[in-house]
């Protein structure tokens, strides 16, 4: 098979397969999807297909070999340095396609999380879509469109990826991580239909997190406040504190579910029998409040805003909001 070892995405591999075998691949393809859903993977293995000597990834000529290896010299990859890719980056790449391909008939430039391209590189880099090299196929991936330039995304064909379902995630995490069963369910209800490699990196730590999160929203009652204020100040310091906003949110979510008698949509599936919905007492409406107080600090620290003192915050007022008091 042209794509083995990637799981799912068939739709995707069936339509690169078709554009492959009549020879109608175009210039520039934009594949849209989640971070971490597999679509550089699913690139890496269509420019070996595009290059190897037999036309089926056979893993013996010389192109699949140094595919194989990781270090084909005509795969060109860029991905961003540090917040963003970066002009000199684009540059760099325009003078290696300015030479001729060592090895491959198709040269594959991958332009990972391609929405990051700031407004100098972008330009730069349109440049060369505008002009493509002879013989060279440009991928870009994103998972915001609206973060590309109009005119970038004009020159793509477009190709949307799909969540990954429960069960081609299960078998992924299986094969290539160290994942015990009791975690299990809790790294795919947090994926929504990606692989997390962060996450699932981090999962004995997190899993105890989450349910320490648990405790502390069933708890915010002034005696326990200085305890929960520590608690995110060792958070912050072992940079875990977008984490902590993430199960904030969602259980936030999963209350609301509970308390409309509709589990089947929480997140915290693997928990229900361990949260005691008694001890939220906050109505339906000022958990609403509470999910966008969430979102508000979640946009404040991305903002560069203190992220003790925010996440401090957001707790003091949680617990206005659960009892009853105006919120500041």
């Amino acid at each position: 098979m042209n794509f083995s070892g990637i799981y799912g995405h068939d739709k995707v591999k069936e339509y690169l397969s078709k554009a492959f075998e009549l020879n109608r691949v175009p210039s520039a393809y934009l594949f849209l999807g989640e971070n971490g859903i597999g679509k550089s993977s699913v690139v890496f293995k269509f420019a070996q297909l595009l290059n190897c000597e037999t036309h089926s990834i056979c893993h013996v000529c010389d192109n699949c070999r140094l595919f194989d290896s990781g270090k084909h010299p005509d795969f060109h990859l860029v991905k961003r340095n540090g917040q963003f890719i970066r002009i000199a980056q684009i540059q760099e790449l325009i003078s290696r396609l300015s030479l001729k391909s060592a090895y491959a008939s198709k040269r594959v430039v991958l332009i990972q999380e391609a929405d990051r391209l700031n407004q100098e590189s972008a330009n730069s880099f349109l440049k060369i879509l505008e002009e493509p090299p002879l013989d060279t196929l440009m991928v870009l991936t994103a998972s915001e469109e609206n973060m590309l330039l109009e005119t970038i995304l004009s020159r793509c064909q477009k190709v949307s990826f799909s969540p990954l379902s429960r069960e081609v995630l299960k078998r992924i995490i299986t094969e290539r991580f160290a994942v015990n069963d009791s975690e299990m369910d809790f790294v795919i209800n947090y994926s929504r239909g990606r692989i997390r490699k962060d996450f699932i990196d981090k999962v004995a730590v997190l899993n105890t997190m989450r349910r320490q999160v648990l405790i502390m929203l069933c708890s915010l009652i002034l005696e326990n406040m200085v305890a929960h204020t520590i608690q995110i100040e060792q958070w912050v310091k072992k940079d875990l504190h977008e984490y902590f906003l993430e199960f904030t949110a969602i259980w936030l979510k999963d209350f609301i579910y509970l308390k409309m008698e509709n589990p089947g949509q929480m997140t915290n599936r693997d928990m229900i029998d361990e949260i005691d919905i008694s001890a939220i007492h906050a109505d339906q409406e000022q958990l609403n409040q509470a999910f966008g107080l969430v979102i508000e600090t979640e946009l404040a620290v991305k903002a560069n805003a203190g992220k003790v003192l925010a996440l401090e915050s957001l707790i003091i007022q949680l617990k206005q909001l659960f009892e009853g008091e105006m919120v500041l």
